[in-house]
């Protein structure tokens, strides 16, 4: 008889978005979902702020990506890219297509915390005698990202690889339009997370960038080009004036899960043969970025 304790972190080596303030978290020894690449848990922060005691959760990576801070690198910073591209979206544009939506027109990118592990799980025999770490899924020292729990039904609307829902025309003309205002330099998809109140929250963006700067979910203009190949414009996309140069150009459909550099690696070094160029459209100064 006995239980396992939690995982505990170090205060955020980042401060919060909306409150700016450090939080740590206690989270469960078993994941609730996993990706390719990381394991999911359910916690609680523990700071100062107004988040104190909310839901969270805790994102680990897998053994073989875990390997320091730098690998949560470009996963925050594309989440923060994303979610000024959803701000300008928002103000700029929401008076033009609000007549096409239901609801507000508010897409909101969730920015993590991250953060490094303190004590790992132990199980307590007797719920006195501790017995050994849990460093199954959760390694000492390692950095985790953490997020606010969002309740409602968590769904895929696009992915970095071409797949889309169209009954999310909000979303699919969204990433559309990052491309677009961005002078084909940026484009934000693997767009997922919940509907809930006429708002999209969103998690763990992939923008594909002419510099692949994002990580492994930054396929780069061929990433581009698999999602403009595989978009259906709809009546969003027409009133904010989008083009869409691969509207006639066969791109094999995209799936649903996310896809990685590691996965298209010879039409990756083929594209870097090329200088990241694509044969479909041309940089421009862009207009947002």
């Amino acid at each position: 008889m006995g239980s396992y304790s939690s995982h505990e972190t170090f205060l955020s080596v980042n401060s919060d978005n909306n409150d700016g303030k450090s939080y740590s978290a206690k989270f469960e020894n078993e994941y609730f979902a996993e990706g390719a690449c990381r394991y999911a848990f359910k916690g609680l922060l523990s700071g100062n702020g107004k988040r104190n005691g909310q839901k969270c959760v805790a994102k680990v990576f897998k053994k073989q990506y875990a390997k320091n801070f730098i690998m949560w690198a470009p996963d925050l910073a594309a989440s923060k890219k994303a979610n000024g591209f959803a701000q300008e979206f928002r103000r700029n544009h929401a008076h033009k297509i609000k007549h096409f939506i239901q609801g507000n027109i508010e897409i909101e990118f969730l920015i993590p915390l991250i953060a490094r592990i303190e004590t790992v799980s132990s199980f307590w025999l007797l719920w006195l005698i501790p017995t050994g770490s849990d460093d199954r899924f959760v390694k000492p020292n390692t950095y985790v990202a953490i997020e606010p729990y969002i309740p409602g039904n968590y769904d895929k609307f696009n992915s970095n690889g071409g797949y889309e829902q169209n009954i999310h025309e909000l979303l699919t003309a969204f990433c559309h339009w990052t491309w677009y205002i961005s002078g084909h330099k940026y484009m934000v998809c693997d767009l997922q997370g919940v509907y809930s109140k006429g708002k999209y929250i969103l998690t763990d963006p992939a923008i594909h960038s002419y510099d692949q700067q994002f990580g492994p979910t930054d396929l780069g203009t061929l990433g581009m080009e698999k999602v403009l190949g595989n978009h259906k414009c709809n009546a969003i996309c027409r009133v904010l004036g989008l083009d869409n140069p691969m509207k006639n150009v066969y791109v094999r459909p995209g799936q649903r899960p996310t896809t990685y550099s590691f996965q298209v690696t010879e039409e990756m070094l083929l594209r870097k043969a090329q200088g990241g160029k694509s044969n479909y459209f041309k940089f421009l100064d862009p207009i947002f970025e």
